[in-house]
């Protein structure tokens, strides 16, 4: 009798669950861990978000360099600082049969449409700039540190520079060139910021790109990614 009496007192025992003062314990400790990690999880979002984005402006670079010399015509990589939809980019195509600019992956339209051709956007939290970064990365630009220069419109020399703009042009050789004259470019470059961190895409004499890192505060000490 007292065994089975033990036995139905364990059994009610096991089924009362966790207390309320349990329950609250448990989140209690939980929200303390929580708010110890966030600080983390958000700095690691930004790195992943603008290191992201700068290797697909290494790799927009990278084709607009491939597709001039595939198709013996000039290719460039358009950076918008403001000038229609900003902080976005895209590569274009010379269309020698039209005598303008295309986008590629444009089905729609045989030349750029400012605000209607197809572009990429940078990650939230990300733009085109240099933060207070006054140097540029070692071997690269002359001082000061400055984006790439302004765009042509889509009707290339015809219509003149497009105010906030960057772009950098290759040549049908794959190689960098000053946009107004085609003459060689040594230090072409564009930048971009989350405030906290600047990435750097550089492109040398010869056509090959290097991406840089640095913090956006103090000294510009860049290092290789």
């Amino acid at each position: 009798m007292n065994r089975n009496r033990n036995i139905h007192r364990s059994q009610r025992e096991c089924n009362k669950g966790f207390s309320t003062l349990e329950v609250l314990l448990v989140m209690f400790v939980s929200l303390v861990i929580a708010a110890f990690a966030m600080p983390g999880f958000d700095q690691a979002r930004r790195a992943l978000r603008i290191s992201g984005d700068g290797r697909d402006l290494n790799g927009a670079i990278n084709q607009a360099k491939l597709l001039a010399a595939a198709d013996f015509t000039r290719a460039r990589v358009y950076f918008d600082l403001g000038a229609n939809t900003a902080n976005t980019f895209h590569v274009d195509v010379w269309n020698k049969a039209n005598g303008c600019w295309q986008v590629v992956g444009d089905l729609n339209n045989p030349c750029l449409v400012p605000g209607v051709s197809p572009v990429q956007y940078l990650s939230p939290g990300v733009s085109l700039g240099f933060a207070g970064v006054g140097a540029p990365p070692p071997n690269t630009q002359a001082i000061p540190i400055q984006q790439a220069p302004k765009c042509f419109g889509p009707k290339g020399v015809a219509v003149g520079w497009v105010s906030t703009t960057a772009c950098i042009v290759f040549s049908s050789r794959g190689l960098p060139i000053d946009p107004a004259n085609g003459t060689p470019a040594r230090n072409d470059a564009v930048y971009i910021t989350d405030n906290t961190q600047v990435y750097s895409v550089t492109v040398g004499a010869t056509g090959i790109s290097q991406v840089w890192a640095t913090s956006a505060k103090g000294n510009a000490n860049w290092y290789r990614k």
